[in-house]
């Protein structure tokens, strides 16, 4: 018999626009870790249930921030990842990307920054800035 503890997890699902309210039964090492996620009820797609095992093991965010731009007709330039990355990484993804300066003009979607944190993930541009 396991030492581990099952303990009931409610959260809403973020994937979609529907935010279902996801209960998931986890069982819980002694230090505390999510060993293993046992059941999901409450969602209403299977994204749902893919968000409910990766959120207590492994949540992901997409990082959303601003960088500085030199000669546009904007000083700030909104960014964001490609795709999601690890919330454990946020704190450290802000910390390359503060003090960055981009030269325009940028089109939404080029590349800011490729391969951040060796993620595999590109910063990418969320609008275009034009030259002065």
């Amino acid at each position: 018999m396991s030492d581990n503890a099952i303990e009931t997890l409610q959260f809403n699902c973020t994937t979609c626009p529907s935010e279902c309210l996801l209960t998931v039964k986890v069982e819980r090492t002694a230090d505390g870790h999510v060993a293993e996620v046992r059941s999901v009820t409450g969602n209403s797609c299977p994204r749902g249930d893919k968000f409910a095992h990766q959120e207590p093991t492994r949540p992901m965010r997409v990082l959303t921030t601003t960088v500085a731009v030199s000669g546009g007709d904007e000083t700030l330039l909104p960014v964001r990842t490609a795709e999601a990355i690890p919330l454990e990484l946020h704190a450290q993804a802000m910390a390359r990307i503060r003090g960055l300066v981009i030269d325009a003009p940028i089109r939404m979607g080029d590349i800011v920054l490729e391969n951040l944190l060796d993620t595999n993930i590109n910063l990418i541009a969320s609008m275009d800035i034009g030259p002065v």
